[in-house]
């Protein structure tokens, strides 16, 4: 029997990718009218359809099959009808996650190898080191080592200046699910990852502390504190079973350099037998970033952090105490000084953020009654919203101060006016902790001199407050002077190039790149492409040099010469074509093999098909290599694959009777949620033909304990299959329960017209529980059913959530109702409905879409300026598109006006750059 080679699944992909575009010539159907339908650049649909990139997504694909074969079936012709046969029944998902798998694989032994260290010396301001990582019981750690945070110390406990505050534990309706997940854990023997996801200073790590000393108390606890540490522990001797490996802020471990490698060599620990508890503490806003996908052509740069979150266990932690919790939260504040503080303060339910002086922190921030001081930590917090994760050097907020002040307090400070406004920030809060913290040195006794840290409730509550502005130049400046990071120099540059900021944002690209990071020439390259300058020759130039520069084994050839590439073929660019053959050609000396296919590419598109097809088969053969031993020598994965490969008749001898053991099964579970790749597609309704439905059963249920969320549904429509409505129907209701959202929208979609009271308990579930997004995902669809009862019941959740504050529900209840109201067919002139405008004036305090949306409707109303401050407001917010909008108004009578503003972007001030 012949195993497939490893890279079989991709190369599968692409024939299915290249026949698409085949079927798209025969129904004639142009390039950019697809992309348009399926929400996708025409130049990106060509790159999977005609060269056959394979997408990191497939539901763009997915949708352009559909299309595409809803057109064939319209059509006549044999050629037509073959494609139709080949395409129709292609599982589009199973065979991605196939190819997405291997890719995995192979990012994860690139992460165990590292980059090669670079020979200079940690500059100030970057990461520092964690000494080696101690081992010790669960028990055995404090609150205070394992950072939980202290409490407000209550009266009563006034004298005791230096006393840690533990408050009494109020368990909530979350605690019962982190535990018996724990458990569940425990019993079973599997290696999982448990996410508690909630905002700073809302229980989560107290949650996560109570959780493994009463479930597992006696268990070793790892805590490495830096994702160098990680990767030092994770590549190191192997993790012992029955270990808590503790992942406090993990969003910051996986920002740093060795976050991508420390994410996984997690995955890989999650894939070997147990039990492992790999617990972690995330907030909301960088789950959300590290689990999206990149733009199109945008660098992959949490590629493993994605798969590794998305294989863990969510529980989401409330802000609030509300109900029965905080009913037992008032009985026991009568015997507790801390929780009796907070009951009387009594912040609607914010129980954790008081008892961790939150409030205080941020009267501290705003109210500041120094100038300078506020100026500091205004500096500082900026820094952390836009992506600096290394500590922050004084020399660097001194400089970046002066922005920050007026005129007349520039002109009155005073010689130490820095060290008073550190002092100030440095002031102790409710003797809990203060606005900027020392950072401890990483080899000796006490503070690493000359840099501070952001206080986490800062960094997420007033970087949240701060989201739409965009700091002056002196930071800027100062950033380029003093920041040592490369990783958070590029993160600066892209946030500068989301702001239209695009000079700033090159200075910093350049920087970057000086300093050793990895992304800066995609980040360079994608900023020069959207904004054209790629299509002049000094842009093209300098992406190219940057390459060049580049030391990762000719990845940043690869990338630059291959956009230019695709660029030049549709343009018609010969001195662009002849650079990036030149780019690509130095890829592939350089060792990147894939840089030698898009080469070919480029030659067969400008007319040189034998050239291209000898280069095509010269790196097909450098490419072969012996097939590593993996999972798929398993006795019980061969033994899967004999029964689903045996072609026999039915009285013909088949394969041995399959027998396996619960820890096979969930052994084989973990392999398969890292790796789905290791079974035949299609396993899942193969298996129960064969006379197999209880293994499929438990190797479905194991592959849901091991994390995976796809495996949920297929458990439900295996159930469905096998008769077992009611086993189907609480296999996604249990998942939704414990936080699955697609399970959530599976549900509502199908109870909306036959069980609508069903429904409505759900989503009231959800929204009670803080799951506002999970509400708007899963009702939004609901909105365009023909029956009008299904719509109210969305529309009347996307009210409440409204209501609630949800700029999401906001933003979508608006749009609907902007778009009905524009079908009803106003007379020519009339004014937008109030309410849809106060919906629209509402999410803009969040969306910069909504600021779009009301510039737009302000400029029909004939208000230029108040259309000008709408999208400068969605700018600066992060919307770099706006500014197509933005030089439109400015330059009514002039193209070339408004080319130089969208080609050149703004300043730091938002005054429009000067050609550069």
């Amino acid at each position: 029997m012949s195993g497939k080679g490893p890279v079989e699944p991709e190369e599968y992909f692409r024939t299915l990718l290249l026949a698409l575009g085949e079927l798209r010539g025969l129904v004639e159907v142009s390039w950019r009218q697809l992309a348009a339908q399926i929400g996708v650049p025409h130049t990106t649909l060509e790159s999977w359809l005609r060269h056959g990139k394979v997408p990191d997504e497939v539901d763009a694909v997915k949708r352009a099959a559909g299309l595409l074969l809803a057109a064939a079936r319209q059509h006549s012709g044999a050629s037509t009808a073959a494609h139709v046969a080949r395409l129709d029944q292609v599982d589009w998902s199973s065979a991605h996650a196939a190819v997405q798998s291997v890719r995995g694989e192979a990012r994860s032994r690139s992460a165990r190898t590292g980059r090669a260290r670079r020979a200079q010396p940690h500059p100030a301001g970057a990461a520092v080191v964690q000494g080696p990582v101690v081992h010790r019981a669960v028990s055995s750690w404090s609150a205070r080592q394992l950072r939980v945070h202290a409490a407000v110390p209550g009266e009563g406990c006034a004298g005791e200046q230096e006393e840690f505050a533990l408050p009494a534990y109020v368990p909530r309706e979350h605690d019962v699910l982190v535990r018996n997940r724990l458990r569940r854990l425990a019993e079973s023997g599997e290696a999982a990852l448990l996410v508690l996801r909630g905002g700073s200073c809302t229980g989560k790590t107290r949650t996560a502390y109570e959780a493994v000393r009463e479930v597992v108390p006696a268990w070793p606890l790892v805590y490495p504190k830096t994702a160098e540490a990680l990767v030092e522990l994770l590549a190191g001797s192997p993790v012992a079973a029955r270990t808590v490996v503790w992942l406090d802020d993990l969003h910051r471990l996986l920002a740093e350099p060795e976050g991508e490698q420390a994410a996984a060599l997690l995955r890989e620990l999650l894939e070997q037998p147990g039990p492992v508890a790999a617990v972690a503490t995330i907030w909301p806003q960088n789950y959300r970033a590290l689990v999206a996908t990149p733009y199109d052509g945008q660098a992959d740069r949490h590629g493993q952090a994605r798969a590794l979150l998305s294989s863990g266990w969510t529980v989401d932690v409330p802000e609030s105490f509300t109900g029965q919790a905080w009913q037992e939260f008032v009985r026991r504040a009568a015997s507790d000084p801390s929780l009796a503080a907070v009951a009387a303060a009594n912040r609607g339910g914010a129980v954790t953020q008081t008892l961790a002086a939150g409030p205080e922190l941020l009267e501290h921030w705003q109210q500041a009654p120094h100038a300078y001081g506020k100026a500091v930590l205004t500096a500082a917090i900026d820094a952390r919203r836009l992506g600096v994760r290394a500590p922050l050097p004084e020399a660097f907020l001194k400089q970046a101060v002066t922005g920050y002040l007026t005129p007349r307090e520039r002109a009155e400070a005073e010689p130490s006016w820095f060290e008073q406004a550190l002092a100030y920030a440095r002031q102790p809060i409710k003797q809990v902790t203060s606005a900027l913290l020392p950072v401890a040195h990483p080899t000796q006794m006490g503070p690493l001199p000359g840099v501070v840290d952001v206080v986490d409730y800062l960094e997420q509550h007033a970087g949240a407050r701060r989201w739409d502005q965009v700091p002056p130049a002196t930071f800027w400046d100062a950033a380029y002077q003093h920041l040592g990071s490369g990783e958070d120099l590029e993160r600066l540059a892209l946030h500068a190039f989301s702001r239209s900021r695009y000079r700033t944002s090159r200075e910093l690209y350049l920087r970057a790149g000086m300093r050793g990071s990895p992304d800066a020439v995609e980040g360079m390259c994608f900023s020069y492409t959207e904004t054209g300058r790629i299509l002049t020759l000094p842009g093209r130039d300098e992406v190219a040099a940057l390459a060049r520069e580049a030391n990762d084994g000719g990845y940043s050839l690869w990338y630059v010469g291959s956009t230019l590439a695709s660029i030049g073929t549709e343009e018609r660019d010969q001195q662009m074509c002849v650079l990036a053959a030149d780019l690509l050609a130095d890829s592939y000396t350089a060792g990147y093999r894939d840089a030698a296919f898009s080469l070919a590419e480029l030659w067969e598109s400008t007319g040189l098909p034998e050239e291209a097809a000898q280069l095509t088969e010269h790196a097909r053969q450098a490419e072969v290599e012996p097939a590593a031993a993996s999972g798929a020598d398993l006795v019980l994965v061969q033994r899967i694959r004999e029964v689903l490969e045996h072609s026999a008749g039915p009285h013909e001898h088949g394969p041995a009777k399959i027998v396996a053991a619960p820890g096979e099964i969930r052994q084989l579970a973990r392999r398969l949620a890292r790796k789905p790749s290791l079974l035949p597609l299609r396993w899942q309704t193969r298996l129960p033909d064969h006379g197999y439905a209880d293994l499929t059963e438990q190797l479905l249920s194991a592959l849901i304990d091991s994390g995976s969320q796809i495996a949920v549904f297929d458990l439900e429509r295996f159930l469905a299959r096998q008769g077992r409505d009611e086993a189907a129907a609480s296999v996604l209701t249990t998942a939704a329960e414990e936080g699955n959202d697609r399970a959530v929208a599976e549900l509502v979609s199908r109870w909306c017209t036959s069980r609508p009271e069903e429904a409505g308990k759900l989503l009231e579930h959800c929204r009670r529980s803080g799951r506002a997004q999970a509400v708007v995902s899963a009702v939004r669809p609901l909105l365009t059913r023909p029956q009008p009862a299904v719509r109210r019941l969305a529309e009347e959740h996307l009210g409440q959530l409204a209501q609630d504050g949800s700029s999401g529900a906001q933003m979508v209840l608006a749009v609907w109702r902007l778009d009905q109201w524009q079908q009803s067919g106003p007379v020519a002139g009339s004014a937008v409905p109030q309410e849809i405008l106060r919906l629209l004036e509402k999410a803009s305090a969040h969306q910069t879409e909504a600021r779009r949306l009301l510039g737009q409707r302000a400029l029909i109303a004939g208000n230029a300026t108040k259309a000008e401050f709408f999208y400068r407001g969605a700018i600066d917010g992060g919307d770099y598109s706006v500014l197509t909008d933005l030089a439109r108004l400015l330059h009514p009578d002039s193209h070339d006006g408004e080319a130089q503003l969208v080609r050149c972007g703004l300043e730091a001030d938002g005054s429009a750059s000067t050609p550069w």
